[in-house]
C-alpha cells in the first residue's frame, strides 16, 4: 500500500493575543479546528474557503513554515514538526502576491539565492536555473531587474523558485489571485503540466472555475473545519444533485415556497433577493422534473421566469459554507 503524500489527523492552530490597558486580556483565535485530510501521490488537491477560513494556515504547518497547537501531520511519510529540515528539501511552496522576490536583482539573481538555499550543487546550478525560466516563458526577460516585471512575470518567477529544486509535492496558495486572464490561464496550463509529471499539488483557491477545472478532489474549510472532501460529482451529489433550477419573479408567498420544497425530486429551495426581485434557487436529484411543472407550482406570476443549469462548484461551495454550524 502507497504511503499518502499528506496525512492530517485531529490538526489545530490556536492565536494568542493580548489586549486591554495592561495587555493582560488574552483572546484565542482556533484558526483550525481538528482537520483531518488525506491527499494521495500524485493528486492535484483543492482547498476552498472563504478569507479566514484557515486555508493559509493549513498550508503553513504542511509546508513547515507555522507549528500546530496539537495533531499531527506528515506528508511524504515525515512529519511536519520533528522531521521539518529533511521534508523542505522535497517540498515547494510558491504563495500568491508579489512578498519573497528581491526586485533590485535580476529573476536569475534570485534564483542564484534560491538554488544556494536549497543546497544545489554549483555544477548543476546554472543549467537548472535557465532551464526553469525558460519553462515558466522567462527565458528572455531572465536578466531584467525583477522591479522591471509585471505582476504576472513575478508570479512566474515564484513559481521557478518553487520548482528549481524538483521536489516531489508543490504548494499552490492562491498561485492566480490579482493576475491577468491571459497570466491565470497560463499558470493553470502549467499546473497541468506538472500534474502529468507525477508531481503532488495541494492548491488553495479563492476562483471556483479553477478549483472545478483543475482539481480531482476538493476540500471545503469553513471557520477551520473540513465540512465536505471530494470530487466535483460527489459534492454535487452531497447538495443535492447536478441540476439546479432558478425562479425569477416578484411576491411570493411562503406557501408557494413550500410547493416547491414538495415538487418530487427538488432536494433544497434557497430563496435571495435583488432589489424587488426574488431568486429561488431549486437543487434537483430527480431527471423527471421539469421547468413547465415548476412553472405551474407558481401560478398567477406572469412575469415568471424559470431556466435550468447544472450545479456549479460555487453554488456547492455557498451550500457548504452556509450550512457550517458557528
Amino acid at each position: 500500500m502507497v504511503d499518502a503524500a499528506i496525512s492530517v489527523r485531529q490538526l489545530t492552530r490556536v492565536y494568542s493575543s493580548r489586549k486591554g490597558f495592561l495587555f493582560n486580556e488574552v483572546t484565542r483565535t482556533e484558526a483550525l479546528r481538528g482537520v483531518d485530510l488525506e491527499i494521495a501521490p500524485g493528486e492535484l488537491f483543492g482547498l476552498l474557503g472563504p478569507n479566514g477560513a484557515g486555508k493559509t494556515t493549513l498550508a503553513k504547518i504542511l509546508s513547515t513554515l507555522l507549528l500546530p497547537s496539537s495533531g499531527s501531520a506528515r506528508v511524504l511519510g515525515l512529519d511536519v514538526v520533528r522531521d521539518a529540515p529533511r521534508l523542505r528539501s522535497r517540498i515547494g511552496l510558491v504563495l500568491g502576491g508579489e512578498r519573497g522576490l528581491y526586485y533590485r536583482v535580476s529573476g536569475r539573481e534570485n534564483l542564484r539565492y534560491f538554488a544556494d538555499l536549497y543546497g544545489i550543487p554549483r555544477a548543476e546550478r546554472e543549467s537548472r536555473i535557465t532551464e526553469m525560466l525558460e519553462r515558466v516563458g522567462l527565458g528572455a526577460a531572465g536578466d531584467q531587474r525583477v522591479e522591471e516585471y509585471s505582476r504576472g512575470m513575478k508570479q512566474k518567477l515564484h513559481l521557478a523558485r518553487g520548482l528549481l529544486h524538483q521536489p516531489e509535492l508543490l504548494f499552490l496558495d492562491e498561485p492566480t489571485i490579482g493576475l491577468d486572464p491571459k497570466s491565470a490561464r497560463e499558470t493553470r496550463k502549467f499546473v497541468r503540466a506538472l500534474l502529468s509529471e507525477g508531481v503532488t499539488i495541494f492548491l488553495t483557491t479563492h476562483y471556483m472555475f479553477e478549483a472545478e477545472e483543475l482539481c480531482q478532489r476538493i476540500a471545503v474549510l469553513s471557520k477551520g473545519k473540513i465540512v465536505a472532501t471530494d470530487s466535483v460529482a460527489g459534492l454535487r451529489q452531497l447538495v443535492g444533485g447536478d441540476r439546479t433550477f432558478e425562479i425569477d419573479g416578484y411576491g411570493f408567498e411562503d406557501a408557494e415556497l413550500a410547493r416547491l420544497k414538495a415538487l418530487a425530486g427538488v432536494s433544497r429551495v434557497v430563496t435571495e433577493e435583488f432589489g424587488p426581485r426574488l431568486r429561488i434557487t431549486l437543487r434537483v436529484q430527480s431527471p423527471e422534473l421539469e421547468l413547465d411543472r415548476v412553472a405551474r407550482a407558481l401560478p398567477g406570476h406572469p412575469e415568471l421566469e424559470v431556466r435550468e443549469r447544472r450545479t456549479a462548484l460555487e453554488d456547492i461551495y455557498l451550500d457548504l459554507v452556509e450550512e457550517e454550524p458557528a
